[in-house]
C-alpha cells in the first residue's frame, strides 16, 4: 500500500474540485535486494495492482444522505489513492436489511460488510456470508491494537472472530433533565423516587409553572419508536424505557438473575412499570405527542419548545447550539439540570445500559476467494482504525471547509460559516471516530456538559447478556409483536392489568417462550458468558 499525503491530497481537491493526475507522488519504487540490485517480486507487483473493493456501510452517521459524485467527494478520493483502490461504497439505511438481502441474491455479495448490531452479524455469519479473521488479523496486529479488549472481545463468536469494532459507543449519552426554573418557582425539589416524580409531574402540569395563564405544559414526555415499543429498542427510546428502568425491569431484554436467564416480559415488576406509566397517562402529566414522537430530534424539540418540565435527552442539550434552540423556538433559556434518576421501590437506580461493542466490520466469504483483494480489503480496513493522518479528514471532514489546524491540533470549524447541509455526507466516513474524541464532540459549554455525562454514567447497568441474544426461533417475530401490543394496551387502559396472568401465560404457551429461554442459555453457554 502506497503512502500517500493527506493534507496536500485534500488541498488539491477543494482548490480544483479534482485531483491533477500530475499532482500524485511517484509509484513506489521495487525494493533493493541484498545485493542493491533492484527486483521485481510478486510482492510489490501485487502491492501496485488496484483493486475494486465494495463497501456495505451501515455504520455512517447520515446513511439517508447520498454521497456525491467522486469529483465533489475529496474523503474518498484520498481513500483511493492512499490504498490504491477503487472504492464503491453502498449506504444502508433504514431498510439495510432488505438491500444486503437484495445484493446477496443478486450475486453482487460486498467484500467488505459492516452492522449495527452483533446479533445481526451473528445471523449473516451463520448463513455463510462473514468469513473468519482470525488468521488475517495476525498479518494484521495493529488492527486489534487499536481497540480497547472490551470492545474485541464481542468479536467473538463460537471461538472465531467475525468483525472488527466499527463505531464506539458512547456511554451515558441520555440523562435525565428537569425544568429548575420552574422548581424553583413552584417551589418544588427534584423527584427522588416514584412518589415524588409524579408529585412534580403534576405539578408542572396543573400548576402554571411558566405562568402564561395557560394550560399548556407537561410532566413528562416519551417517544414510541416505529417497532411499537414502550421499552428496550435498538431506536433508543427515550422516556418510558427509564420509568421501566426505575424498577429494575426493561421489556424485551433478556437478563441473567442468580445464574439463570430471565425475559422481563413477564416480570412481575414490569406489571407494577406498566401501572406507573398508566398512572402517568391517566394523570394527564405525559404529553400527548408521544404516540407519535419515533425519533430522537422530535424529543429534542420538545425541550427546545419550553413546554414540558422532565424529559430523557442527550448529555449535550446545554451546549450553545442548543440553548440558541431553545432561544429561537420557546422565546427562553430555561434552566435546565440534570439529576440522577429517581430510585425506584425495590432499591434500582438506572439510567440505561453501559456500552457494548454492538457494531462490526467484516469481510464477506466472497472476498475471500481472491487472496490478494482480501489482503488489501484488510490493508483498508487497517488504515481507517490506525492511520493518524488520515483520522482527521475521516472524522472531521474537509481540511479549511469543516475542520482547521493550528500548530498540529486539529479543530471544527463553526458551522455557522458554512451551508452544512452540502457536506452532511462527510459523517459516512465519521464512523472511525474515537468515543473519547473531544474535537470530534465540540464542546463549548464543556464543564456543564462533562459534569452531566458523570452524572449519567455512574448510574449504567452491566450490559453483557442482552446484546448476545440472537433471536431467530420461528415464533420470534410473532411474540415481540404481541409483547409490544399488550403492553402498549396495557399502558392506555385498552387492556386492564388485572389480564395480566392471561398475557403472562399467552406468552409461555402460545408463544413458546421457555421455549426461547432456554435457547438463549444456549447461545449465553456457547458464548462463555454463562455456566
Amino acid at each position: 500500500m502506497r503512502k500517500k499525503s493527506v493534507s496536500t491530497l485534500l488541498s488539491l481537491t477543494i482548490a480544483m474540485g479534482v485531483i491533477a493526475a500530475g499532482c500524485s507522488k511517484a509509484e513506489n519504487k521495487a525494493e533493493p535486494s541484498a545485493s542493491g540490485q533492484t527486483q521485481t517480486t510478486a510482492k510489490s507487483q501485487e502491492a501496485d495492482k488496484k483493486y475494486k473493493l465494495s463497501f456495505y456501510n451501515t455504520i455512517g452517521y447520515r446513511l439517508t444522505t447520498p454521497l456525491p459524485a467522486k469529483e465533489q467527494d475529496p474523503i474518498r478520493q484520498m481513500i483511493e489513492k492512499d490504498n490504491n483502490i477503487d472504492l464503491e461504497m453502498t449506504m444502508g439505511g433504514e431498510n439495510w436489511k432488505d438491500k444486503l438481502n437484495l445484493l446477496i441474491s443478486s450475486n453482487q455479495i460486498p467484500d467488505i460488510v459492516s452492522f449495527p448490531d452483533r446479533a445481526s452479524a451473528v445471523k449473516y455469519y451463520d448463513q455463510g456470508l462473514l468469513a473468519d479473521l482470525d488468521e488475517l488479523l495476525k498479518q494484521f496486529p495493529e488492527i486489534p491494537k487499536a481497540f480497547d479488549a472490551s470492545r474485541l472481545e464481542p468479536m467473538k463468536y463460537k471461538g472465531h472472530t467475525i468483525g472488527i469494532p466499527a463505531s464506539e459507543g458512547v456511554g451515558g449519552v441520555n440523562g435525565w433533565w428537569v425544568n429548575n426554573t420552574w422548581l424553583q418557582k413552584l417551589n418544588l425539589s427534584v423527584p427522588t423516587n416514584p412518589q415524588e416524580l409524579m408529585t412534580v409531574m403534576k405539578a408542572f402540569t396543573f400548576n402554571d409553572p411558566d405562568g402564561n395563564g395557560k394550560n399548556d405544559t407537561y410532566g413528562f414526555v416519551a417517544m414510541l419508536p416505529k417497532e411499537g415499543t414502550l421499552g428496550y429498542s435498538s431506536s433508543g427510546a427515550k422516556g418510558f424505557q427509564q420509568i421501566f428502568w426505575m424498577f429494575g425491569v426493561q421489556p424485551n431484554f433478556v437478563d441473567v438473575k442468580d445464574g439463570k436467564v430471565v425475559v422481563y416480559n413477564t416480570d412481575p415488576k414490569t406489571k407494577e412499570a406498566l401501572q406507573f406509566i398508566k398512572d402517568m397517562i391517566d394523570a394527564k402529566v405525559v404529553d400527548p405527542d408521544w404516540v407519535t414522537i419515533d425519533d430522537g430530534l422530535k424529543v429534542d424539540n420538545k425541550m427546545y419548545q419550553g413546554k414540558v418540565g422532565i424529559m430523557i435527552a442527550d448529555w449535550r442539550r446545554l451546549e450553545p447550539a442548543d440553548t440558541k434552540k431553545m432561544q429561537d423556538t420557546g422565546g427562553s433559556v430555561p434552566d435546565w439540570k440534570q439529576i440522577a434518576p429517581p430510585k425506584g421501590p425495590y432499591g434500582d437506580q438506572i439510567l440505561e445500559t453501559k456500552p457494548f461493542q454492538q457494531s462490526m466490520v467484516g469481510l464477506s466469504k466472497e472476498a475471500l476467494k481472491d487472496a490478494g483483494k482480501a489482503k488489501r480489503a484488510m490493508e483498508f480496513i487497517q488504515y481507517l482504525y490506525t492511520s493518524k493522518e488520515a483520522y482527521p479528514y475521516l472524522a472531521y471532514g474537509i481540511k479549511d471547509k469543516t475542520f482547521t489546524v493550528a500548530n498540529g491540533q486539529p479543530k471544527l470549524i463553526d458551522k455557522s460559516t458554512y451551508n452544512e447541509k452540502e457536506v452532511e455526507w462527510r459523517y459516512n466516513y465519521a464512523f472511525v471516530r474515537k468515543a473519547n474524541d473531544s474535537v470530534y464532540f465540540d464542546f463549548k459549554n464543556t464543564a456543564v456538559t462533562n459534569a452531566n455525562q458523570k452524572i449519567n454514567t455512574s448510574y449504567l447497568k452491566d450490559n453483557n447478556i442482552n446484546p448476545r441474544i440472537v433471536d431467530n426461533d420461528p415464533m420470534a417475530q410473532d411474540r415481540l409483536k404481541y409483547a409490544n401490543e399488550m403492553m402498549l394496551k396495557f399502558v392506555t387502559g385498552k387492556e386492564p392489568l388485572t389480564n395480566w396472568d392471561t398475557y403472562v401465560k399467552t406468552m409461555q404457551d402460545k408463544f413458546k417462550l421457555n421455549d426461547a429461554i432456554a435457547m438463549y442459555t444456549k447461545q449465553l453457554q456457547d458464548d462463555g458468558v454463562l455456566k
